[in-house]
């Protein structure tokens, strides 16, 4: 298989201890002549990826779409924010 990877962008991963998010450009990601995407990968710890998605270029645009309009239904709905600074603890649930 016939991969070359260009790492573009790291963020921090919201509510965790040293979690990241990861954006990359990945040349013929399923062999040779395969189109190349756009990888998007969460490590909770260290630098192995817990999951990941590879997204074709011509679906970013609607894909990007759907993320606002989830961040909009998102902000319109109750959360109990007294909780969210539980998820980084040493112990419990939080990674």
């Amino acid at each position: 298989m016939s991969k070359s990877m260009v790492e573009l962008k790291t963020l921090k991963l919201a509510h965790t201890q040293n979690g990241t998010i990861s954006i990359a450009h990945i040349e013929e990601p399923y062999g040779k002549h395969s189109s190349p995407v756009v990888s998007i990968s969460i490590a909770l710890e260290g630098a192995s990826s817990d999951w990941k998605v590879h997204i074709p270029y011509e679906n970013i645009d609607e894909v990007i779409k759907g993320l606002q309009e989830a961040k909009a239904s998102n902000e319109g709905m109750p959360h109990h924010d007294k909780h969210t600074e539980d998820l980084s603890a040493d112990t419990g649930g939080g990674a």
